[in-house]
């Protein structure tokens, strides 16, 4: 009985530190727009009063800002949208090497620029995955994405495919970066909590959600200053939603 309800408890201070963690994350995104909207708006005011003749540049700024802000907000609402409406995967036969080729491919420019070098380890034998082709290539992207931010000062990004027994296959995205710490490991998954300075926090949750409705697994293996390895596993047995 006292490990019931020692259980319940934890899992109750785990439901409110999730909801806090949403609050926090949501106040800081919502905050940082909010404030130049009303600078702004209280400048427009200043100059009608007090300088009516310089008035019409002033407006003319003021709802360049505006707008500029107003579609940041637009977009901080939709990530959290996207994410609240996650569709379910439109299952077909995929080719995870041809997919995971063709993504790197697109990020090509973007590595060149970061002084990125792209290393490519795919498992002829790994072959086809029922999976959601779409759904899985925002997986890749996310993970790519993280990479190269966790590689200012460039590095090598390794992308791995391994065929698995029983039919199934491993996705693995390496970096050279930062790394990241036991604590940072275990929250990684967490919806808004990001180790960046800029961010909503919802790439991996997203990532961890799409997985999670293939039926695969995802994983993390990392350590401060030594890289970080991510970890996808998928069988072709995608959850009913």
């Amino acid at each position: 009985g006292e490990l019931v309800a020692q259980r319940e408890r934890l899992v109750q201070a785990e439901r409110v530190a999730a909801w806090r963690e949403l609050a926090r994350r949501l106040a800081h995104e919502l905050k940082n727009p909010l404030f130049p909207l009303q600078i702004t708006v209280e400048n427009m005011q200043r100059a009608r009063a007090q300088y009516p003749e310089q008035f019409d540049e002033v407006f003319r700024e003021g709802t360049t800002t505006l707008l500029a802000e107003l579609a940041q907000l637009k977009q901080i609402v939709g990530r959290f949208s996207d994410f609240a409406r996650m569709p379910a995967p439109e299952i077909q036969s995929v080719d995870l090497n041809a997919l995971v080729t063709e993504t790197a491919r697109l990020f090509e420019a973007q590595l060149a620029q970061a002084g990125i070098q792209c290393a490519m380890q795919l498992d002829a034998a790994a072959g086809r995955v029922p999976a959601d082709p779409e759904q899985i290539t925002r997986v890749l992207r996310n993970l790519l994405l993280n990479a190269i931010d966790a590689m200012p000062a460039g590095g090598t990004l390794t992308l791995r495919t391994l065929a698995l027994g029983g039919g199934g296959v491993r996705l693995e995205v390496s970096d050279t970066g930062q790394g990241l710490t036991p604590e940072e490991c275990g929250r990684l998954f967490t919806p808004y909590y990001t180790t960046k300075t800029h961010g909503t926090g919802l790439g991996l949750a997203i990532v961890q959600s799409v997985v999670s409705d293939h039926g695969g697994r995802i994983s993390v293996e990392s350590e401060k200053g030594s890289g970080a390895t991510f970890r996808i596993e998928l069988y072709g047995t995608p959850t009913n939603r």
